[in-house]
C-alpha cells in the first residue's frame, strides 16, 4: 500500500504532462486564415509614361461622330490608397489624380444628312484626370456580406488637332478636308454596384513575410504552421499600428521582431534581416474564394448617358507558397439604357422610348510570383465575350476577345517603386474591346 501511494502521484503528474502536450498540439493546430486582417495607408507620387488605344462613339438621330484614338502620354501621378481589412468588414477607399502631356493619331468620323467627314488625325495637348474609389464589405458573419461600391472620374483635356481627308455633301461633291484647330474635352462618369455575397478573401501578406523570413535565415529549423503564424501576427501587429502621419522607425520595428524571435524561438537574429525588413510592400495578395451578386448604375456625360442592369461575380485566390500565388475569376454584367425621342425605330413604332441591351462576360486566370521579399510578377489571359440582346428579340452573334497580360513591380528601397504593365488586346471588333497595346511605366515614390 505504501509502494502504491508514492506511485500514484508520479503517475498523476505523468497523465497532466501528456494531457498538456496534447492541448498545446491541439491548439497550436488551430489556425484560421480564412480571417486575416489587414491596414494600411500608402501615398504614392511619381511619373508614368505609356501608350494606350481609345474610342468614342456619339449616335442621334441626325448624325454619327466616331472617332479612334492612339495615345502617347506621360503624366505626374498623386495617388492615396487606403486598405481597412477586418473580420467584420473590408473596406477600400482610394483617390488618384493625374496630369501631364499626351498625343497620337487616329480615325476621325462625323456624318450627318448634310455632309459625311472621313479624316486622319493627328493630335497633341495636355490632359488631366481625377478619380476616386470607395468598397465596403460588411459581414453579417465569417462568410455573408453586403457590399457597396462606388466610383467616380473625371478627365478634362485641351489639345491641337490636325484633320486630313475629305468631306462628302448630300449631293455627292467631295471636297478635301485640311483643318488644323484648338479644342478642349470634359468626360466624366459615376459607377456605383450594391450587392449581396457570400466568402471571403483574405489577404496573405503578413503570413508570407513571416513564412518568407524565417525559411531564408533559419534553414535549417523546421517550422509548424502555428509557429508561423505567430510570427506572422507579430508582422500585423506592427505594421497596424504605424502611424501614417508621424511616419515609422523600421529599426525600432526590427527590434519587436527580434524581441519575438528571441523570447519564443530561442534563436539569435541574423543581422542581414533588418535590410529586407523594410521591403514586402505589396497590394494585398488574397487567399479564398467569394461570389457576390446584385444591380449596378453607371453615367457617363456621353451617349449612353445612364445605364442599369445587373451583375455576378465570383473570386477564387489561392496562396500556393511563399512564391507563387493563382487567381481566378469570372464576371457577366447585364447592361441596358433607354433612348427617348426617337422618330423612327421600325416599321411598328414611331416616337417611342427604345431600349437597348447586351451582355459581357470577364474570366480571368492569372499567376502572381514572388522571386524574392520585394519583387512581384503576374501573367495570365483574360477572355472578354460580348454579345447584343436587343430586347431579345434579335440576339447577335457572340465577340470574342482575348487579353493576355504581363505586370512587373519591384521596390528599389523603402521608398522607391517600379512597375510596368503591357496588355495586348485582341479583338473580332470595337464594339466591345478596342484592339491594340496597353503599356504603361510607372517610377514613383512612396509613404506608408
Amino acid at each position: 500500500m505504501r509502494k502504491l501511494s508514492y506511485a500514484l502521484p508520479r503517475v498523476c503528474l505523468l497523465l497532466i504532462f501528456v494531457l498538456t502536450i496534447f492541448v498545446a498540439e491541439a491548439q497550436e493546430q488551430v489556425i484560421n486564415n480564412d480571417v486575416v486582417s489587414f491596414k494600411k495607408s500608402e501615398l504614392n507620387w511619381g511619373l508614368i509614361t505609356g501608350v494606350s488605344k481609345e474610342t468614342e462613339e456619339l449616335l442621334s438621330d441626325e448624325s454619327r461622330f466616331d472617332e479612334e484614338r492612339t495615345l502617347f502620354n506621360g503624366k505626374f501621378l498623386l495617388e492615396n490608397t487606403y486598405w481597412n481589412l477586418l473580420d467584420y468588414k473590408q473596406e477600400r477607399l482610394s483617390f488618384k489624380v493625374e496630369l501631364g502631356p499626351f498625343g497620337g493619331y487616329g480615325n476621325w468620323i462625323d456624318s450627318s444628312k448634310v455632309e459625311y467627314t472621313n479624316a486622319d488625325q493627328d493630335f497633341y495637348g495636355v490632359r488631366s484626370s481625377a478619380n476616386i474609389d470607395y468598397s465596403y464589405r460588411f459581414y453579417y458573419d465569417a462568410k455573408s456580406y453586403t457590399v457597396i461600391d462606388v466610383s467616380a472620374w473625371g478627365r478634362y483635356e485641351v489639345f491641337k488637332q490636325n484633320l486630313d481627308g475629305t468631306s462628302t455633301d448630300s449631293l455627292g461633291v467631295t471636297t478635301p478636308v485640311d483643318e488644323s484647330d484648338t479644342k478642349d474635352r470634359l468626360r466624366y462618369g459615376l459607377n456605383a454596384k450594391v450587392g449581396w455575397g457570400s466568402g471571403r478573401l483574405s489577404p496573405m501578406n503578413h503570413l508570407m513575410t513571416a513564412h518568407y523570413l524565417l525559411e531564408k535565415y533559419y534553414p535549417g529549423r523546421l517550422f509548424s504552421d502555428y509557429e508561423i503564424a505567430q510570427f506572422a501576427q507579430v508582422i500585423a501587429n506592427i505594421k497596424h499600428n504605424r502611424d501614417f502621419k508621424e511616419g515609422h522607425v523600421p529599426e525600432k520595428e526590427m527590434g519587436e521582431v527580434v524581441d519575438f524571435i528571441r523570447s519564443t524561438f530561442v534563436l539569435a537574429s541574423p543581422e542581414s534581416m533588418a535590410a529586407e525588413w523594410e521591403f514586402s510592400e505589396f497590394d494585398p495578395r488574397y487567399q479564398g474564394n467569394r461570389f457576390e451578386i446584385g444591380p449596378h448604375f453607371k453615367y457617363y456625360n456621353q451617349e449612353p448617358d445612364f445605364l442599369f442592369g445587373g451583375y455576378l461575380q465570383y473570386n477564387n485566390a489561392k496562396y500556393l507558397n511563399v512564391k507563387w500565388n493563382r487567381n481566378f475569376s469570372a464576371g457577366l454584367v447585364y447592361n441596358r439604357y433607354t433612348k427617348t425621342g426617337m422618330e423612327y425605330v421600325d416599321e411598328y413604332q414611331v416616337n417611342s422610348n427604345v431600349s437597348r441591351d447586351w451582355a459581357t462576360a470577364d474570366i480571368n486566370l492569372g499567376w502572381s510570383y514572388y522571386p524574392n521579399l520585394k519583387t512581384q510578377f503576374d501573367f495570365g489571359l483574360r477572355y472578354v465575350p460580348g454579345i447584343e440582346l436587343n430586347n431579345f428579340d434579335e440576339v447577335g452573334s457572340v465577340s470574342n476577345n482575348f487579353i493576355p497580360y504581363l505586370a512587373y513591380f519591384t521596390q528599389l528601397n523603402a521608398k522607391s517603386r517600379v512597375k510596368l504593365n503591357f496588355a495586348w488586346r485582341i479583338s473580332d471588333g470595337e464594339q466591345f474591346v478596342v484592339p491594340g497595346p496597353e503599356f504603361s511605366l510607372a517610377i514613383y515614390r512612396s509613404k506608408y
